[in-house]
Order: structure tokens, then C-alpha cells, then sequence
């Protein structure tokens, strides 16, 4: 089910390397930039489930993933 979804979803990434969603310069080393919102992200969770790339078992722990992800600090040094 994992090769799927990786086939499914790597011509997304590739188009959106291209595109200014992500930092794909070969001087910015070897990390890739998504610039994404939860919002996008959990939208494209659902369609992934609606056309059944993935199950509802992976969804629900992909979306539980991405909800926790939004309590975690972006700066572990910074104080509110």
C-alpha cells in the first residue's frame, strides 16, 4: 500500500518542486523546503482516502499525525 501511495503522490511532488510551494535549489544543499498549510495537508489526506489510495486505518493515523505535529513548537527556544 506504501508503493502506491508513493506512486500516487510522487508526480505531485514532482510538479511542485517546480513550482514556488518548494525550494528544490541545488544550493540550498540537501534538504527540500515544503511550504504547505495543515489546512492543504489534511485536504490532500481526504482525497487520498476518497479515491482510495489509502485506507481509512491510514488516514486516520496520518491525520492524527499532522494534528499533533501543530503542538509542537516551530522554535524550541523561544518563550510565550
Amino acid at each position: 500500500m506504501k508503493k502506491i501511495l508513493l506512486v500516487a503522490f510522487m508526480p505531485l511532488l514532482l510538479m511542485n518542486c517546480l513550482t514556488t510551494g518548494y525550494t528544490c535549489s541545488p544550493n540550498s544543499g540537501n534538504t527540500t523546503e515544503i511550504n504547505t498549510t495543515t489546512g492543504q495537508e489534511l485536504i490532500d489526506l481526504k482525497e487520498a482516502l476518497d479515491s482510495e489510495v489509502i485506507t481509512q486505518e491510514e488516514y486516520d493515523e496520518l491525520k492524527l499525525k499532522i494534528i499533533k505535529r501543530l503542538d509542537v513548537p516551530v522554535d524550541s527556544t523561544a518563550t510565550n
